[in-house]
């Protein structure tokens, strides 16, 4: 168990930037080595929703595929019947064989696999690594950014270019409609999302990038904002066409001078390039205009909840904008729009009760989602929520007290770890204790029994873990 400073500096911080000892190879060669009919990539920790994604792009471009992760999903089920061979054990021996190792950032070099394969001069590659390989190919690759709303705004530029009879491809975090995180559209564009963790969006070389939103998150990597910032200004700088930058953000608003390139700003505020206004509200969404340097170029309607929704769809607008795309046919698509899975997701219904299930797990993020919810149903709102590493749940301690504050009802579940180690004094029991009488602490497996006391109004299964089961619970007893 790790010791806590100061609530937020961990005794010995993680050394995660220190050199590994990796074989070296180009983009070039790991597409070819994908491509290879001959070829096998194995993936440790292939369950996860973008390693799936890029085992399946794998599949697809012949190359034979083996992985690992720790626990059976719907996920490593899928790949399984699709011929994929999938351990459920990290074991030294699944690597014999294979050509190239691709890891996820949830997996530490004291993974048996990674020292096996770098002991028998296995070529190893990070997941943003063999992502950006794969990506070569595309002519056009839009890259979303930001500490929130990628994955929307990934599908509402799928949606859009989609309309556009594009075909784009698409590398998402989340479930897209069709119910798959991946679309395998042609080679002209590519969409995916560009994530920040351990600098994976340096790997990348975007023709558009676009940045959401700037916060303090991942504090098991970064040391602080200013890293953070850097990371985001080296990022932003990699597009060869143009970057697209939200102006409203305070962080992104203090970069955006050193964003090298050309670079478009939107916003509420004066002085971005493109203006937008929320006029009106849709019975489960928003009407808002958007103009460029005053002159108005449409009325748009988004139909789904939470106004910092508008805002990742102004954001995917401009960039179809400056890539030429008819506003008529971007309006369309973004009318017809309805979500993706788990953002703010209605996933049952009974007469006036509700449940939602959500992926929020910043504080910015929790305290949107819960005010949406009580915007659109005017309703008593119940959270059933875990937190998501305990490096963010201390760091972010303050935050995330007055986030899930907003709660009506507050169920709080252990702790997700995800690739950590508990952190003496940081837990969900502590938590709830310091927010008080609306909130309640509970294993898994016992969440119904404090539900029997708030039947009614709006239930959300919210956080970034593993709450498939929760969730389904909660649908069984009450919708």
């Amino acid at each position: 168990m790790k010791k806590l400073n100061n609530f937020g500096e961990r005794e010995g911080k993680m050394a995660q930037k220190n050199a590994k000892e990796e074989k070296s190879l180009s983009f070039d060669k790991i597409a070819a080595l994908a491509s290879g009919n001959e070829r096998r990539i194995h993936f440790v920790g292939i369950g996860g929703v973008s390693m799936y994604s890029l085992a399946r792009l794998t599949m697809i471009k012949g190359a034979r595929v083996t992985g690992s992760d720790r626990e059976v999903s719907e996920r490593t089920r899928s790949l399984s019947l699709l011929g994929a061979t999938v351990a459920l054990t990290h074991s030294p021996d699944s690597v014999d064989g294979a050509d190239l190792v691709v890891y996820t950032h949830a997996v530490g070099d004291d993974n048996p696999e990674l020292i096996r394969a770098r002991s028998l001069g296995i070529p190893t590659v990070s997941r943003a690594e063999y992502m950006a390989a794969l990506m070569i190919g595309y002519r056009r690759r839009i890259g979303v950014s930001g500490s929130h709303g990628k994955s929307t705004t990934v599908a509402m530029l799928d949606a859009i270019f989609s309309h556009a009879c594009s075909e784009p491809s698409v590398l998402s975090g989340a479930d897209l409609p069709s119910g798959e995180p991946l679309k395998i559209g042609s080679d002209a564009l590519m969409i995916y999302e560009a994530c920040e963790y351990k600098d994976s969006f340096l790997k990348f070389s975007p023709t558009a990038a676009i940045a959401l939103n700037l916060e303090l998150d991942h504090t098991d990597y970064f040391d602080g904002l200013a890293a953070i910032k850097d990371s985001f200004k080296s990022a932003l700088g990699r597009a060869s066409d143009f970057s697209v930058v939200n102006l409203d953000d305070e962080n992104l608003r203090q970069i955006v001078k050193q964003i090298k390139g050309r670079v478009v700003t939107f916003g509420q505020g004066s002085g971005s390039d493109y203006r937008y206004s929320i006029v009106g509200f849709a019975e489960r969404g928003f009407d808002f205009t958007l103009s460029r340097f005053g002159s108005e170029i449409a009325r748009f309607r988004l139909n789904i909840p939470g106004a910092f929704n508008v805002a990742n769809a102004v954001a995917a607008i401009v960039c179809a904008l400056e890539y030429g795309i008819d506003v008529e046919i971007i309006s369309e698509a973004i009318s017809e729009y309805r979500g993706i899975a788990r953002r703010l997701e209605r996933v049952g219904t009974r007469y006036t009760r509700e449940v939602y299930y959500d992926y929020a797990h910043h504080p910015t993020e929790i305290c949107a989602s819960i005010n949406a919810l009580k915007m659109l149903t005017h309703d008593f709102v119940t959270v059933i929520f875990k937190p998501h590493t305990y490096s963010r749940t201390a760091s972010l301690w303050d935050d995330m007290k007055e986030a899930l504050s907003l709660a009506d009802h507050l169920i709080l579940t252990p702790i997700y770890p995800a690739r950590e180690e508990a952190i003496e004094g940081v837990s969900s029991e502590r938590l709830a204790y310091e927010i008080g009488a609306r909130a309640k602490f509970s294993e898994d497996g016992d969440i119904l029994k404090y539900l029997d006391l708030h039947t009614h109004g709006t239930i959300v299964v919210m956080g970034a873990g593993d709450m498939e089961k929760i969730k389904k619970d909660v649908l069984y007893k009450y919708i």
